[in-house]
């Protein structure tokens, strides 16, 4: 009899369960850039769209520097995810089997802060660089695929940025003053993830220098697209494999290395950066300082902190020396065009994201503060400065004030020294006659 009435009333609930209407799932909003190459699923409209429009633009540098035509034939999926695994990384970008046997490349985002960084960036050309490496590649489901080379990803970033923002000329001239060449081999085995900001940016500059080595070197775009064609089949660390792409190079080992160091001096020449101006400095640096965090992540009524005073509070988060890190390197970017009347200013608060980047808790309030009253100091006499010189532009006049005219006229006839030789004579008479 029990038995009987549990069968009972587990048929009843599976009939009303059937009777009640479940609401189907919401489809995925998506975005599609306009080469139809990208596809951005997000719920909000506005960052779809600012997506969309960022990929395709680095796309067009990425089509530029290898001179190549657009015609990809896998899309790229770039997916923001609403909800982090304690174990994932912020961003990753792998190769997929979709249906029908086809290859795609997904960009999947944990870590919305990701998207204001230079990360977000090197993962569009690492999945524009498997796009086009495994192009003609058939995909097969759980088989292993070649990563594109750090060094190949960071040159082609550093490149794209330093045309448009400059570069840090003294990490290229510490690099040019150093005894040994940069190495091949070693370079290529670097993990530029376990580095420090600083180290990262040494990192960037030999990858710099060694992207455009590369392409100077004979034929040097047209090897290096050939060589991004064969990374399915070669170890990203291996330099004699990438030498081998190049004839002249892998004829003349010692030549890359000269073209590696004339790179990096090249780069190292200041008069090819713009300094900003005051206002310009100003501006960029609010941009990187633009931070918001709880002031006491354990006591959330603790109330936010924001701006420079935020950087100790963003350090102690769980993610806080990711963003430091990476504000870091920002700094370290606006320091080589800053105005030289704010560039100590930006050093200092550079060194104090690297030191927080090392020391989550090492106490700098004092500093920070210090640093932003003289900040504030020096960008308020720079405009009495300027708000002066215009006044003194705008006080000037177009017209001839006429308060001189009744002084003497120096070129007047009675101040006019005659001479009486008779060279001058000779001369005053061929005036005389018209000659």
């Amino acid at each position: 009899m029990r038995g009987l009435l549990l069968l009972t009333a587990w048929f009843w609930a599976l009939t009303a369960f059937g009777q009640t209407k479940v609401d189907p799932p919401a489809p995925l909003q998506r975005s599609v850039s306009s080469s139809q190459q990208f596809v951005i699923y997000h719920s909000d409209r506005t960052l779809r769209s600012r997506l969309a429009q960022r990929a395709e633009d680095l796309k067009s540098e990425w089509l530029r520097r290898l001179r190549l035509d657009d015609e990809w034939k896998s899309p790229i999926i770039i997916q923001v995810l609403p909800v982090r695994r304690s174990n994932s990384p912020r961003v990753r970008t792998g190769l997929y089997e979709s249906d029908g046997g086809a290859l795609k490349v997904q960009i999947d985002i944990y870590d919305t802060v990701s998207l204001k960084s230079s990360d977000f960036d090197m993962e569009i050309y690492r999945a524009l660089f498997l796009e086009f490496g495994y192009r003609n590649v058939p995909a097969k489901a759980g088989k292993s695929f070649h990563q594109p080379p750090a060094w190949l990803i960071y040159g082609l970033s550093e490149d794209v940025s330093a045309r448009e923002e400059g570069v840090a000329v003294g990490i290229y001239e510490r690099l040019i003053n150093e005894e040994a060449s940069p190495k091949l081999d070693a370079f290529l085995k670097e993990r530029p993830e376990m580095l420090d900001a600083t180290s990262r940016a040494i990192y960037r500059a030999k990858a710099l220098g060694l992207f455009r080595a590369l392409q100077s070197a004979p034929d040097g775009t047209k090897h290096l697209t050939e060589y991004c064609a064969s990374l399915p089949s070669v170890d990203p660390n291996d330099g004699t494999a990438l030498l081998g792409k190049f004839p002249t190079l892998a004829e003349k080992p010692a030549m890359l290395s000269k073209l590696w160091t004339l790179s990096l001096a090249d780069a190292s020449a200041s008069n090819r950066v713009t300094p900003l101006s005051v206002k310009e400095t100003q501006t960029r640096l609010a941009l990187i300082l633009e931070i918001t965090a709880p002031r006491n992540p354990g006591k959330p009524r603790a109330g936010t902190v924001s701006g420079p005073e935020g950087l100790p509070a963003v350090a102690r988060t769980s993610t806080g020396r990711y963003v430091v890190r990476q504000k870091a390197e920002d700094l370290l970017r606006l320091e080589v065009r800053a105005h030289p009347l704010i560039r100590p200013i930006v050093e200092e608060y550079r060194i104090i994201a690297s030191e927080l980047a090392a020391k989550p808790k090492k106490n700098v309030e004092i500093r920070i503060r210090k640093n932003m009253q003289l900040q504030e100091a020096v960008v308020k006499r720079a405009d009495e400065i300027e708000d002066y010189l215009n006044w003194f532009e705008a006080a000037q006049l177009n017209t001839p004030s006429k308060e001189f005219d009744s002084a003497v006229d120096l070129h007047s006839s009675s101040l006019t020294f005659h001479r009486g030789d008779a060279v001058s004579r000779y001369l005053d008479d061929i005036e005389a006659r018209g000659w």
